[in-house]
């Protein structure tokens, strides 16, 4: 029987050099009375440490111009794997990048785009994510 807890903790040193925070919406949307604008309310915070982001691609299909037809296209999406004890994270949560290998990657925000996937052999969670910003880091 393969040891999961020595494979997880491989994956967790050699996949995971990032720091991400993901946060949830917590309360209701506040109004502000100088803009007039509905602001988002408190965040919390899901989970706070390791992670490992990597790059890839997600197809869809969409309409396009005044006929209706649906083309493809391809558009970049991210897997983020997190410790397989980390808590399960919900669409709409947002991801930042707190620290990164790649500097450019340190406070970009992702959207979380579908609940982590779930595995017979569990070892790390794996997360879809959709770029929400490119805000970088300066320094």
């Amino acid at each position: 029987m393969l040891d999961t807890k020595n494979i997880a903790r491989f994956a967790e040193r050699h996949l995971m050099p990032d720091q991400v925070r993901v946060t949830r919406p917590s309360g209701e949307d506040v109004l502000d009375p100088l803009t007039g604008e509905l602001r988002a309310g408190e965040e919390r915070v899901v989970y706070d440490g390791k992670a490992g982001l990597y790059r890839g691609q997600e197809r869809i299909r969409s309409r396009s111009g005044h006929d209706g037809a649906w083309a493809e296209e391809v558009r970049p999406g991210y897997r983020m794997l997190l410790p397989v004890d980390a808590p399960e994270v919900a669409e709409a949560d947002t991801v930042h990048v707190v620290a990164a290998r790649d500097q450019h990657a340190v406070g970009r925000l992702y959207d979380v785009m579908a609940m982590g996937e779930v595995s017979s052999f569990p070892v790390v969670r794996t997360v879809w994510l959709e770029e929400h910003n490119r805000t970088a880091a300066t320094g």
